[in-house]
This record gives C-alpha cells, structure tokens and sequence, in this order.
C-alpha cells in the first residue's frame, strides 16, 4: 500500500524516521498526513508521541532500496547503506561487479523490479475520501 504515497506523504514519513540526516524536514504531528495513520504507517503512542510502525520502516526500506536502484540505472555510483546493499545482492537486483571501488550492476531481475514501479505510476489512483477512513474505524 505504500507504493501509492505521494512525496508530501512520503516526505512525512521520512520526517519520522530516527536515522534521518540532519537538517532533514521535520513535520508537526497535526501536519502529517492521515493516511499515514490509516495505512498504519504511524501510530501515537500513549505519550503522545507520533512513531513509525514497522509497515512504516518497511516503507523507507524499500524507498531506500528502489532509490538505490534507479541511481544504479541512471550511472549513478552512489554509496548505499548497508542494510540496503546487503538487500539487493541477497534478492538478486544487483551483483557486485569485483572489487568494492566500482559499482554494482543492475541484474535483468533488478529491472523488471524497477519496471513494476513505473507500471504501478500509470494506475490512476481515486484520492481517498472522509468516508473510507469513517469505515476503517468502524
């Protein structure tokens, strides 16, 4: 579901994220977005405070993964985090390409991944309404 975010949504939920860089956006809770709270992507502790779920860490995981990836198409050598290279080898998107100074390439099934998420932007999507969160509560 959190392919469908919009980059206000994301953005959000990027704000959330303990591992962010420094001097990234910071959103206050009544800024952020509802549908965060609707896909479970948030949640408010009894404190008050406003955390990820772990749908929500799965959503910047793959973010960062997808990312990662399209940076690799377009020549791109960007350092990836860890946790993120270690991802795409295991799932077979990326392969090392001999010593740790070059780039990884991009696997045929790392294509066809990155291909799913263009296809996914050509779906139309209808904005949610009061009336569908009124039935998720329900």
């Amino acid at each position: 579901m959190e392919s469908k975010l919009n980059s206000d949504e994301m953005n959000a939920l990027q704000s959330l994220d303990p591992d962010k860089p420094a001097g990234a956006a910071t959103y206050r809770d009544g800024d952020l977005p509802q549908r965060l709270f609707a896909f479970n992507l948030v949640t408010r502790q009894p404190s008050g405070t406003t955390v990820l779920t772990r749908h929500g860490e799965r959503a910047l995981f793959r973010q960062a993964c997808l990312a990662a990836l399209l940076s690799l198409e377009r020549g791109g050598g960007a350092a990836m985090p860890g946790g993120v290279k270690k991802w795409l080898l295991s799932s077979g998107f990326i392969k090392s390409v001999g010593s740790d100074a070059l780039p990884p390439s991009i696997t045929p099934r790392g294509r066809l991944w990155l291909a799913s998420f263009e296809a996914d932007e050509a779906v139309a999507e209808t904005p949610m309404t009061a009336m569908d969160f009124e039935r998720r509560r329900a």
